[in-house]
C-alpha cells in the first residue's frame, strides 16, 4: 500500500491570505508561488512563499503554503514546523487540513504513532475527509508492521546476545582450565626440581663424609700419640711371637 499523498495546494485546498486586497504584494507573491508550485517548480515556489512570509510573518496561511512546498521538496523536518504554525488558523476546515498535512509528514518520517494522532485530530475537525480515513488506516497497518519488525529484531538481538554470552562463558571456562593446567604444570616442575635437588644433596653427603675422613687421616699426630702407637705395635709383636713359640713347641712334642 502507498500513502495517499493529497497535497492541499494541488487538491484545491491552497490557503489564500485572509484580508488580502487587490494589488496586495504579499497576496500577489503567494498567487505567483502557487502557480510555480502547480507547475512542479517547488523550490521557486518556496522562495516566493518565504519572501511573502518575511513581509507578513504572522500569517498562518503562508506557513501552511511554505510547509507544503517544503514537504514536496522532501524537507519533512522543516515542513512539520511550518504546518504546526498553520494550526493557528481559526477556521476548523483549514486546521483540519493542517493536521492532515502534519500526519502525512510524520508518516514520511515513519513516526506512525504521532501520524495516527494527527489524522484523528483532522477527522475530529472534518469527519468527512476520506483521505484522512485512508491514511489513518495505512498508518495503523504500518505501525503494526513496525512493531512486529521491532519485536523480531529484539528477539534476534536477544538470541545473538545469548549466543555471545554462551561463547564468552565457554571462553572463560577454557581460560580458567588453561590457567589451572599451567598452574599444575608449574607445581609439577617445582616438585621435580625439589626432588632432583634432594637427590643431589643425598649423593653429596657420602662424598662429603669420605672427604672429611680422608682429611682427618692426613692430620699429623702428636709425639705422645706416636709413642702409644709404637707401644701398641710392640705389644702386638710380642704377643705374636709368643703365639708362634707356643705353636712351635707344640709341633715338637713326642710322637714316639
Amino acid at each position: 500500500m502507498r500513502i495517499c499523498t493529497r497535497c492541499l495546494l494541488v487538491g484545491g485546498a491552497w490557503l489564500t491570505l485572509t484580508g488580502a486586497t487587490v494589488g496586495d504584494p504579499v497576496a500577489d507573491k503567494s498567487a505567483k508561488a502557487h502557480e510555480l508550485y502547480q507547475g512542479g517548480e517547488y523550490n521557486k515556489a518556496l522562495n516566493l512563499y518565504r519572501d511573502a512570509l518575511v513581509d507578513r510573518p504572522e500569517a498562518p496561511e503562508l506557513h501552511f503554503n511554505v510547509g507544503d512546498a517544503l514537504f514536496k521538496s522532501g524537507d519533512y523536518e522543516k515542513a512539520l514546523q511550518e504546518f504546526e504554525q498553520a494550526l493557528k488558523i481559526p477556521a476548523d476546515r483549514a486546521r483540519a487540513q493542517a493536521h492532515y498535512n502534519i500526519g502525512n509528514t510524520l508518516f514520511q518520517q515513519q513516526d506512525y504513532e504521532k501520524a495516527i494522532e494527527a489524522y484523528k485530530q483532522a477527522l475530529q475537525l472534518h469527519a468527512a475527509d476520506e483521505d484522512a480515513k485512508v491514511n489513518l488506516e495505512l498508518a495503523l497497518e504500518q505501525l503494526q508492521q513496525q512493531q512486529q519488525q521491532q519485536q523480531q529484531q529484539q528477539q534476534q538481538q536477544d538470541q545473538e546476545q545469548k549466543e555471545q554470552d554462551q561463547e564468552d562463558q565457554q571462553d572463560q571456562q577454557q581460560d580458567q582450565q588453561q590457567q589451572q593446567d599451567e598452574q599444575e604444570e608449574q607445581e609439577q616442575q617445582q616438585q621435580e626440581q625439589q626432588q632432583e635437588s634432594q637427590d643431589q644433596q643425598e649423593q653429596q653427603e657420602p662424598q662429603d663424609q669420605q672427604q672429611q675422613q680422608a682429611q682427618a687421616g692426613d692430620e699429623p699426630i702428636s709425639p705422645e700419640e706416636a709413642q702409644q702407637l709404637l707401644d701398641a705395635l710392640e705389644d702386638r709383636e710380642e704377643e705374636a711371637q709368643k703365639r708362634r713359640f707356643r705353636a712351635t713347641g707344640k709341633a715338637q712334642g713326642k710322637d714316639w
